[in-house]
C-alpha cells in the first residue's frame, strides 16, 4: 500500500513537468505589407534551444517543455526582428513582420570560416543570395556570375561555365575551387570544377560566396584564382513543393548573325520537395533537366596564315576539325619530276620553298552533336541527434551531353558524375566524409578523331597505295600544265583529292566517327574512358568554448585521388595511380582597440605524395572599424599550389601525333624518352621545316614540374552610408614563382635524325606544363556602390581592371583576361498594389582581349561586347505561383567569351514558378 502511495505521489509531481514537455505553439507570420506567409523565418525560445522555422506558407509549430509565459524571437535577414510573448499555448498566433532594407545586412561564413558581415570581411568577398536568383533575369545562377565583381568566365556551351578571378580565365580552370555543401566541386581525374553539373539545382540555392584571389590557406592549394562556395537550403528551413518552368527560344536570326542553327526551343524545368516529418527528422529531393539546341563554335579563321580556305592550300580553321594534318608535298613534286623531267618548268620553281598543304577540315555543325542535355538529381536525408547535432546524408547525380573547351572542343556524350556525402556537425564543429566518382561516357574529342575519319576514308600517304597527298600533287601538277593559276591548281588538286571523302552526314562518315570515337586511345581510336575517384574526409573544430581570448578553428582533411582512366588520359595502363594528399590548418583571431581591430592568421600544411616536400601556406589580416559600418581591410597570402594532376601527369591525346602532356618527370622521361629524343620548341621546328637550316633548331629546357607559389597583397575599404549607400574599392598585388604555363615543343622518338621533323609521322608534339624560371606579376583594382533607391528599388554598378606582367616569354600563360569589366544593375523586387510586379535589368561590357587556347587550338583576338539582361514577373499571391517574361542578351547582338568557343546570342523566355522561396 506504501509503495502504491509512492507511486502516485510520484505521478503527481511529474504530471505538470510532461505537460510542460509537450507543449506546442503553432502560428503564422507574415509580410505586413502584402500578407503573405512569411517562409524560413527563424522562431526560436529566448534564452532556450528550442527552435524552428516557418514553412513554405509562413507557419510554424514549435514544442517546449518550458513553462508559460514564454518569449519567442523572430529574425529573419529582409524583415524588423521581433520578439512575441506567448500566454496561452492554445491559441494560434498571427505575427506580422515588417519589411527591413537588407543592403549592409548581408552575412558571410567564407572569408573565415566563421559568421560575420560581408562589410566586415577581410578579403574580397562576392555574394549571390536566394533573392538575387529570384529576380535574376539569367535562367541559370551560373551565368549570374558574370555580373559579380572580380570575376570572368569562359562559357564552352550551355551547361558548361568555367569562372575565374583576377586573370587566368580558360575552360576547365584547375586554379578556381567550387565548393558545394562542404564537397569540392571538381572531376577527380581532370580537376577543374564542374560548374553546374552536379552543382546545386536552381530552386536549391541558398546562397553563394564568391573569394576573390588567393584562398588556399583556407580551402586548399588549388583555390589560387578564388574559391566559391555554394550552399543548398536546409530542408529543415526551407520547406514545401517549389517548381520551376521555362520554354524558350535561342538561335534567333541565325543567318544574319552566321549561326547555322535555326530558332530551336530551350528548356529548362526544375523540382524540389522538401518536408520537416518530426523535430529531428526532414528531407528534401531536386531535380533539374535541361534541355537546348547548344550554341556552336564556328571560327573559320586560319591558324597557319592570312589565307581562307579558297586562297591557302595550308589552311586550317580554328573550328574546322581534321586540318591540323599539314604535309610539305615538295617529295612528292620531287618524285614526279624523276618520274617525268618534262615537269621541271612547273615543278623547280616550287621547289625552291617548302609547299605545306593540310587535309580538308569538318566544320563543328553537323560534326558534334549540338543537343545539349543536363539532367541532376539530388537527395538530402537530416537527423538531429540531439538539438545541437545533426547528421546529413546527401547524394547528388548528374548526367548528359554538352561540349567544353580546351586543346580542342570535346563532346561529352552521355557522362556521369555522383557525389555522396555523410556528415555530422554542430555550430563548433563537423566532421565530413564523401567521394566523387566520375564516367566519361562516350566522349568524342574533335580535332584527332576528325584527323582519323580522314586518314580512315583516305590514307594521307601510303608508299604501296598512294594516298590522299601524291593524288593532291597530280592534280595539282595537272592543273598547272594547263595553265591554271597557282591558287586554282591547288583547289583542283584538293578537289580531286577529295573524291570519295566521307562527308559530314553520310553513312560513312557516322560509321568512321562511331568506330574511331567508341575505340579507347589505347587501342588507337580517341575514346577516352575516364573512371576516376576521389576520396575526402575531413574535420573542423572552433575552440571558442575553451579559448576565451582568442578565436581559434583548426582543421585537417584527407584526399585521395584514384586515377583510372586505362592509358587513355594518364600513365595508368598496368593499374590506377593514386595520389594522397594531406592538410591540416589552424586559424587565430583577436579583437584590440575596443574590438575595433580584428587581427587574424591562418597556416595551412599540405603534403602531395606525388611531391617530395610538403608546403605550407599562411594568410594574416587585419579589418579596421573606423567608424559605425566603415571597414579598412589588409590582407597578405602566401600561397602555394601542387600541380593538378592535369599538370602533372596528362597524357590526352589532341591531334596526331599531338598530345596534353603533364610535366612530371614520370612523363617527360619515362614515357617521352625526352632525356634520349630531347625536345625542341615547336616554333623552331617549324621554322626548321620552312628553312631545311638545322641552325634554326632550339632545344627546349625541361625539368621536373614544380609547385608554384604566390604572395597576394590586398588592402581594401567597404562602407555603409545613411543604410542607403553601400561602397567597396581595392587594389591587389600578387608575385607568382615557379608560374606553371605551357609550352608547344616536339621530338623524334626512336631516332636521332632532325630530318624526322619533316614527317609529322615520326616526330610527336607536345603541349607541356612546366614552370617559368621569372616571376610573374599580377595587379588591378576593383570599385563598386549598391544604393537603396527606397521602395524597393536597387542599383547596382561595379568596375574592375586586371593586368599581367610575365617575363617568362617562351611559356603561354593563359591570362585571357581583358584590361578592364563594366557591369550594371538596376530594379525592383516588388512594386504596384501588393508589391505583386518586379523587374530587373542588367549589362555587362569588356572591351576586346587577347585570348589563347593551350594546347594549339587557337590564339587571338575576343571583340568587345555589351550584354543585357531583363525581366519582368507577376506575381499571383494567393496561387503563390508567377509568370516572368525574359530575355537574355536581348540585343541578339552575338558574343564570345574565348577564342574557338561559341558565339552567344539571345535567349527569349517565359518561366513559371510555383512557391518560389
Amino acid at each position: 500500500m506504501k509503495k502504491i502511495t509512492l507511486l502516485i505521489q510520484i505521478l503527481c509531481i511529474c504530471a505538470p513537468l510532461s505537460l510542460f514537455a509537450q507543449q506546442t505553439i503553432n502560428g503564422r507570420v507574415s509580410n505586413s505589407l502584402t500578407g503573405e506567409g512569411a517562409y524560413a523565418i527563424s522562431i526560436r525560445v529566448k534564452d532556450g534551444k528550442e527552435g524552428t522555422f516557418t514553412d513554405d506558407r509562413g507557419r510554424f509549430q514549435l514544442k517546449t517543455n518550458r513553462p508559460l509565459p514564454l518569449i519567442l524571437s523572430i529574425s529573419a535577414i529582409g524583415f524588423e526582428s521581433r520578439e512575441v510573448v506567448v500566454e496561452n499555448a492554445a491559441t494560434p498566433l498571427e505575427i506580422p513582420l515588417d519589411v527591413s532594407p537588407i543592403l549592409g545586412q548581408e552575412v558571410v561564413v567564407s572569408a573565415s570560416r566563421t559568421v560575420q558581415t560581408k562589410l566586415s570581411s577581410p578579403v574580397t568577398i562576392e555574394q549571390i543570395s536566394t533573392k538575387d536568383i529570384r529576380n535574376s533575369a539569367q535562367i541559370n545562377y551560373m551565368d549570374m556570375l558574370q555580373g559579380l565583381r572580380g570575376v570572368d568566365v569562359t562559357v564552352s556551351s550551355i551547361g558548361f561555365t568555367s569562372v575565374t578571378t583576377r586573370g587566368f580565365n580558360t575552360s576547365g580552370n584547375t586554379n578556381f575551387t567550387q565548393i558545394v555543401d562542404g564537397m569540392d566541386n571538381q572531376a577527380p581525374g581532370l580537376n577543374f570544377p564542374l560548374g553546374s553539373v552536379i552543382g546545386l539545382t536552381q530552386l536549391d540555392v541558398d546562397n553563394i560566396e564568391l573569394l576573390s584571389g588567393a584562398s588556399s590557406a583556407l580551402y586548399g592549394s588549388r583555390g589560387l584564382n578564388g574559391t566559391m562556395i555554394a550552399t543548398g537550403k536546409n530542408p529543415f528551413k526551407y520547406q514545401g513543393l517549389s517548381v520551376l518552368v521555362t520554354q524558350g527560344v535561342n538561335h534567333i536570326n541565325a543567318k544574319k548573325n552566321n549561326d547555322p542553327v535555326p530558332a530551336s526551343p530551350y528548356y529548362d524545368w526544375s523540382i524540389r520537395y522538401a518536408k520537416q516529418l518530426s523535430d529531428k527528422i526532414a528531407f528534401k529531393v531536386n531535380g533539374q533537366y535541361t534541355q537546348a539546341k547548344d550554341w556552336v563554335a564556328n571560327d573559320e579563321t586560319n591558324k597557319n596564315g592570312l589565307g581562307t580556305a579558297l586562297t591557302d592550300p595550308n589552311y586550317n580553321g580554328v573550328n574546322m576539325y581534321g586540318g591540323a594534318t599539314s604535309v610539305d608535298i615538295n617529295p612528292f613534286l620531287e618524285a614526279a619530276l624523276a618520274g617525268n623531267p618534262d615537269l621541271a618548268p612547273i615543278v623547280e620553281p616550287l621547289l625552291t620553298h617548302s609547299n605545306y598543304v593540310s587535309r580538308t577540315g569538318y566544320p563543328e555543325y553537323g560534326y558534334l552533336d549540338n543537343r545539349a542535355k543536363l539532367f541532376k538529381l539530388n537527395g538530402e536525408f537530416r537527423y538531429k541527434i540531439s538539438p545541437d547535432i545533426e547528421a546529413i546524408a546527401s547524394a547528388t547525380f548528374g548526367t548528359g551531353n554538352i561540349v567544353y573547351t580546351n586543346d580542342t572542343r570535346y563532346q561529352l556524350k552521355g557522362f556521369k558524375v555522383g557525389q555522396y556525402r555523410l556528415e555530422v556537425r554542430n555550430d563548433k564543429w563537423f566532421v565530413r566524409a564523401y567521394t566523387t566518382q566520375e564516367n566519361s561516357g562516350k566522349t568524342l574529342v574533335a580535332g584527332p578523331t576528325a584527323q582519323y575519319i580522314n586518314e580512315s576514308w583516305k590514307t594521307s600517304y601510303d608508299g604501296n597505295v598512294g594516298g590522299w597527298y601524291p593524288e593532291y600533287t597530280a592534280g595539282l601538277l595537272n592543273a598547272l600544265a594547263s595553265g591554271a593559276p597557282l591558287t586554282d591548281a591547288h583547289l583542283q588538286g584538293r578537289s580531286l583529292a577529295d573524291q570519295g571523302r566521307a562527308e559530314l552526314g553520310s553513312a560513312l562518315f557516322d560509321r568512321l566517327k562511331d568506330s574511331i570515337s567508341n575505340t579507347p586511345i589505347s587501342e588507337g581510336g580517341t575514346l577516352f574512358l575516364d573512371r576516376s575517384k576521389l576520396y575526402n574526409a575531413e574535420a573542423q573544430y572552433n575552440f571558442s568554448d575553451q579559448i576565451k581570448f582568442m578565436q581559434v578553428i583548426a582543421g585537417i582533411n584527407w584526399r585521395l585521388y584514384s586515377l583510372n582512366s586505362k592509358n587513355t588520359l594518364f600513365p595508368d595502363k598496368d593499374k590506377p595511380i593514386h595520389v594522397n594528399e594531406y592538410s591540416a590548418y589552424l586559424q587565430l583571431a583577436k579583437r584590440v582597440i575596443d574590438e575595433r581591430l580584428n587581427i587574424a592568421t591562418s597556416f595551412r600544411y599540405d603534403k602531395n605524395t606525388l611531391f617530395a616536400q610538403p608546403r605550407l601556406t599562411s594568410r594574416a589580416s587585419l579589418v579596421y572599424e573606423m567608424q559605425k559600418q566603415n571597414y579598412l581591410r589588409f590582407s597578405y597570402q602566401n600561397a602555394y599550389s601542387f600541380p593538378s594532376n592535369i599538370q602533372a601527369l596528362q597524357n590526352t591525346l589532341n591531334g596526331y601525333n599531338s598530345f596534353s602532356s603533364g610535366g612530371s618527370s614520370l612523363l617527360l622521361i619515362d614515357n617521352y624518352q625526352f632525356d634520349r629524343y630531347p625536345p625542341y620548341t615547336l616554333e623552331s621546328v617549324q621554322k626548321f621545316q620552312a628553312t631545311d637550316d638545322p641552325k634554326v633548331l632550339q632545344k627546349f629546357k625541361f625539368d621536373d614540374i614544380k609547385p608554384q607559389s604566390v604572395n597576394a597583397f590586398e588592402l581594401g575599404y567597404a562602407a555603409m552610408f545613411g543604410k542607403r549607400v553601400m561602397v567597396d574599392v581595392l587594389g591587389y598585388f600578387s608575385t607568382w614563382k615557379n608560374f606553371i604555363g605551357y609550352a608547344n615543343v616536339a621530338n623524334t622518338p626512336g631516332t636521332d635524325d632532325i630530318n624526322a621533323f619533316k614527317d609529322h609521322a615520326t616526330y610527336v608534339q607536345y603541349n607541356v606544363a612546366f614552370n617559368g624560371g621569372e616571376t610573374v606579376n599580377t595587379y588591378g583594382y576593383a570599385a563598386s556602390v549598391s544604393i537603396d533607391l527606397g521602395k524597393n528599388f536597387m542599383t547596382k554598378a561595379n568596375y574592375y581592371s586586371d593586368y599581367l606582367k610575365n617575363k617568362n616569354n617562351s611559356q603561354i600563360n593563359n591570362f585571357n583576361t581583358p584590361n578592364y569589366h563594366f557591369n550594371f544593375e538596376f530594379g525592383n523586387s516588388g512594386f504596384g498594389k501588393k508589391q505583386v510586379w518586379s523587374f530587373s535589368t542588367s549589362l555587362r561590357y569588356k572591351p576586346g582581349y587577347y585570348y589563347v587556347v593551350s594546347g594549339g587550338l587557337a590564339a587571338g583576338q575576343v571583340p568587345s561586347s555589351t550584354v543585357i539582361d531583363a525581366q519582368v514577373s507577376y506575381k499571383f499571391i494567393k496561387a503563390r505561383s508567377g509568370i516572368r517574361i525574359g530575355g537574355t542578351n536581348i540585343t541578339n547582338k552575338y558574343y564570345s567569351t574565348g577564342i574557338a568557343n561559341p558565339r552567344i546570342g539571345a535567349v527569349y523566355y517565359v518561366t513559371y514558378a510555383y512557391n518560389i522561396f
